[in-house]
This record gives structure tokens, sequence and C-alpha cells, in this order.
């Protein structure tokens, strides 16, 4: 559903700007307007073609960074005594980031109209998690916000901890595969061609390795535009189907079920579960609440969909280990320890230790993948460069045949 920017009147007399979504801009029109609101200007985000070829430029997200400074700096401000208002206005002025200086001043607007703090920021769920937002309102509501804030920080300092040594571990054998590529492509398609000239001018058989090889080369290259275009459109076709919801399920469950990588994966996931829920907890946010917006943001569409069940039976009275034991994913240590949890009134204190568990594993195993993934590509690439040369100088080695 197409997003429209729209600018628009408050019953305060504030000008603000609204995101909506609706089909059509004249739909946008008749819902603010059904609200009470004057609407001065309404257009779509974006060009309508490119919105619905790209549906990410419907929406403007603020980094993980930002966002973590932006929480520090209004913690901070919050913990000197300052008003909403006027720390919503410093902040504004001292972010450079755009698109969150607008949205803060959005942000401001709702606030001097007599919204609460995480009102105004549910009106942004792009820019504002709703982990955040829930966070917010429940400190709102407990009169702590300084404690909700804080929790919420150290929340955002682990997750982006984890994520960056993923990324860590992940980005030198990712760059030494495409380098590796990058040689051999180099070889088959520039090296071996000219050597096949060299070789075109001698009379005489060329040894039958060599033959292949440059028969495979000539053909690769003529069929490398038409090959390269038919990756290029299947990538876009794929990327495509995943942002929908049905692909995503699909590309997250073939994820989640491989045989090794998964079980990286699936430790990943259920550290961010069990570290999320347990920071919702300990904010105060009762149990179904909690399980809501942590099944939201849990970053796997088939896990959340295998998990969503556990709700109503956790509102129909069931333990939650229990319900999560009827998913029939969680690990049994999981279910252990929250059992645990539940019996002696710690349940977010057991949730900490699943995710400090589970981190722990991922470390391990990607020390591991690491260790085991760099000698196989060196190993790899050194023998099919090894292959390409030698079958390549086969005809010197044969100069007494292939040279008259």
């Amino acid at each position: 559903m197409p997003t429209f920017q729209c600018r628009i009147a408050t019953l305060t007399g504030s000008v603000r700007a609204l995101e909506v979504e609706e089909e059509t801009p004249e739909a946008a029109r008749r819902s603010l307007e059904a609200q009470g609101l004057l609407v001065f200007e309404v257009k779509e985000q974006g060009g309508r073609w490119t919105v619905r070829l790209f549906p990410a430029l419907r929406r403007r997200r603020v980094g993980i960074r930002p966002l973590l400074i932006f929480n520090q700096e209004m913690l901070a401000l919050v913990k000197a005594g300052l008003p909403i208002l006027t720390a919503l206005d410093l902040l504004g002025e001292r972010t450079q980031v755009i698109h969150l200086r607008a949205v803060l001043s959005d942000a401001r607007e709702a606030v001097k109209g007599g919204s609460a703090l995480s009102d105004a920021m549910a009106l942004h769920p792009d820019v504002f998690p709703p982990l955040l937002t829930a966070s917010v309102r429940a400190g709102e509501q407990s009169g702590n916000l300084v404690d909700a804030l804080g929790r919420y920080i150290e929340y955002q300092k682990r997750m982006l901890a984890v994520r960056q040594r993923v990324r860590a571990a992940l980005t030198y054998p990712a760059i030494l595969a495409v380098a590796s590529c990058a040689v051999i492509m180099f070889l088959l398609t520039f090296v071996v061609p000219t050597f096949s000239q060299i070789y075109g001018d001698m009379q005489g058989e060329l040894p039958f390795a060599t033959r292949m090889l440059v028969t495979f080369t000539g053909r690769m290259r003529e069929a490398l535009p038409l090959v390269g275009g038919l990756l290029v459109a299947l990538a876009f076709a794929g990327w495509r189907w995943r942002a929908t919801p049905k692909g995503r399920r699909a590309t997250d469950r073939f994820l989640f079920e491989l045989p090794w990588a998964g079980d990286l994966l699936r430790g990943y996931l259920f550290s961010r579960f069990a570290r999320t829920l347990a920071m919702m907890l300990g904010g105060g946010i009762p149990m179904i609440p909690s399980l809501q917006a942590t099944l939201g943001i849990v970053g796997n569409a088939h896990l959340a969909g295998v998990l969503q069940p556990a709700i109503p039976r956790v509102a129909a009275g069931s333990s939650l280990a229990e319900a999560l034991g009827h998913s029939g994913v969680v690990p049994p240590l999981v279910q252990e320890l929250v059992t645990v949890g539940e019996r002696s009134g710690s349940l977010g204190d057991m949730l900490g230790h699943v995710a400090e568990l589970y981190d722990s594993e991922v470390d391990m195993r990607l020390t591991a993948l690491t260790a085991l993934i760099e000698p196989i590509i060196m190993i790899g690439m050194g023998l099919v460069v090894a292959t390409i040369v030698i079958i390549m100088y086969l005809p010197i080695f044969h100069l007494s045949t292939v040279v008259k």
C-alpha cells in the first residue's frame, strides 16, 4: 500500500507532517479529514513507479547508531531534569540526520498538543522501534522514564555488539571469496583468450585439456552478457519476492532449517528473543504485550509465526515454558531455564542467562566457521588457478609435437 506524506493542521492549531498509508491520495485525505484535521498537502513518497518497484523507498529509516546516540542524549537530558519539550528542541538542533530532525519536530508538536512522548513516537514506527515506544510508555506509566531509557540503551548496546561480532567474523571470508572469484574470472575471460590467440597462429594439435579449456572460455565469453543479465533479473525477482510476506516466511524458514549455518542462525535468534523479552519484562511491561513486541522484532518471520500461538496459550493461563514447548522449535535448554525462572520468580534473569549462553555459542561457532572457511577458500582458489595455468602451458611443454 502506498505511503503519503501529508501536511496537516491539528486541532490545537499546529502544523505538522504525517505519514499515511492508503490506496490513493484522495483516500488519505478523506481519512485525515474524518479525524477533524485540516489537510494542506498530500504527496506520495518517491515516484509512483519507483515506490512500487522498491518498497523500501516508502520508508526512511534511521540507522542503529544515530538512534543509539539519540537515546543516550535523551537519557542525559531527562536525568538533568529538563522538560520533554526542551529536550526534543535540543535533540532536534544537535542531530545531523535530517529525517530524524523532521521527526523530532513533529514529535515536539504532538507533545505540545497534549500527547504523551510514547504516543508521539508511535506515529513514526519506522524511526522509533515499537520496542522503544513500549519502553517509554512503561516508563511514563511508572513515573521512571530514566530507568526505562537506561534499560533500552543497555539492550541496544548488547544487540549492537552481537551484530558487530557477527559482521566482523564474516567480513573477511566474504571479501576473500569475492576476490577469489574475481581472480578466476579474470583468468578465464582475459588471460586464457590471450593464450588462445597465440596458440591459434601455431600449427599442430593442442592437448585435449587445453582445447577443452579454450572452448569453454570462448563459449563463456559469448554467453557472459546473457548469463549476467539473467542473474541480475533473477536476483531482482528474488529480492522482490523476499519483500512479500509469503516470500519472507519461505526464505526465513529455509535459512532457519539449514543443517550447520542454521544452528548459528538459531542461536542468534534465540539470544535476541531472550534478551528482548527480558528487557521488556524488566521494564514492568506485562507478559502478553512483551511477547507481542518481542515476536515483532525477533528478525525471522518463520520463527515469529511458529511462536505466535504461544501468546493465546499464555493468555489462557498456560506457563510460558509450556507455551513455548508446544512450538516444537524452542530448544530444551530455553524451556528448562524459563521453567526455573517462572518457579523462582526470576524469569528476567533466567532469560538474560539464556541470551548470554547463546551469545557464547554464536561466538564459538563463528570462530570455528571462520577458521574453516578461510583455508578452504585459499586452497580452492590456489587449485583452480594452478589448474588453469598448467593447462594453458601444456602446449609449451609439448613444443616438439605442437610447433613444426
